[in-house]
């Protein structure tokens, strides 16, 4: 009789082991979740891969006119700042805050994918490294070491319940520094704002102005010098056609990625599942990455 009890204890113990281990294990994210998450991820990342071009090719473009504007003559350009205000420093500067955008976006890929957990470990020490560097955002150390712990946490016998926790702890702990840096990108590309577009149209500008001053000058008959002028008020205007277009494009999704970055979260509570901000995301960035690459002329990857 005793031995029977035991035995029966015992075995409703495993019984409820068993349970316990299935219940936890049924606390990881869904298949809508884990989709949800990885549209945010991957259009993340590859809006911040479209944004750090433009921020090299708008450069290129600012010393492009400026060596124009020293071929015309202009006494204001100077052979020693070809890139004007936008500067080597600050091309980086701006690099550096949208590479996190894209490690953020990495990191997110690879916890709701199927990778090995040194992959893990090293996309998060990389988002962490990243974040950490950007100007104006804030993350603590133990902010930062409570994601590696997250992340390093994904493995074991309750894997998909500890997958799903690090996704949640990653995209609740760095909330304010993510939209921090959605902020500065938005920041840049507002043409109503003092920072890179404010560069980029200026420089637009004394090119244009100083060939139109140049236009005044030249007798009518001096075809060639009124060609040259042509071609750098063409350059200037289809520079800052261009540069408007995809700036307004720009500042359109990082709103957009703004938005699906408040709701991530709610996507992440089963009871709140609502992707359509998300879903909105994602189709805006593959539209604008067709966009970009006919602006640029560049064919889309």
């Amino acid at each position: 009789m005793a031995i029977a009890s035991r035995s029966a204890l015992r075995n409703g113990s495993v019984c409820l082991g068993l349970f316990g281990m299935f219940l936890v294990m049924g606390c990881g994210l869904t298949i809508q979740q884990k989709g949800a998450v990885n549209q945010f991820a991957t259009a993340t990342r590859d809006l911040s891969v479209s944004a750090q071009a433009e921020f090299q090719r708008s450069r290129q473009d600012v010393v492009e006119m400026n060596r124009f504007r020293l071929e015309l003559g202009d006494p204001m350009a100077d052979v020693n700042k070809l890139d004007s205000l936008l500067t080597l420093d600050r091309t980086r500067d701006r690099i550096m805050a949208l590479q996190a955008l894209e490690d953020y976006g990495g990191l997110l890929n690879k916890l709701v994918g199927i990778v090995p957990e040194g992959e893990l470990l090293e996309a998060s020490n990389t988002f962490v490294g990243s974040l950490k560097q950007v100007k104006g955002v804030q993350l603590t150390d133990q902010e930062a070491g409570g994601i590696g712990k997250a992340v390093a946490a994904v493995g074991g016998l309750y894997v998909e319940y500890k997958r799903a926790a690090a996704v949640r702890h990653v995209v609740e702990t760095t909330h304010a520094p993510v939209l921090a840096v959605i902020d500065l990108v938005k920041k840049d590309f507002d043409p109503n704002s003092d920072f890179w577009s404010a560069g980029y149209r200026k420089t637009a500008v004394d090119l244009s102005g100083h060939a139109e001053s140049l236009d005044l000058l030249y007798p009518p008959k001096d075809l060639l010098s009124k060609q040259s002028t042509q071609r750098a008020k063409t350059l200037a205007t289809e520079n800052m056609n261009r540069f408007s277009a995809i700036s307004v494009q720009i500042m359109t999704l990082v709103s957009t990625l703004a938005e699906a970055q408040k709701n991530l979260r709610l996507v992440l509570n089963p009871s709140e599942l609502n992707v359509q901000s998300i879903d909105h995301l994602a189709t805006q960035v593959r539209d604008f990455k067709t966009i970009y690459g006919l602006l640029r002329n560049e064919a889309p990857r």
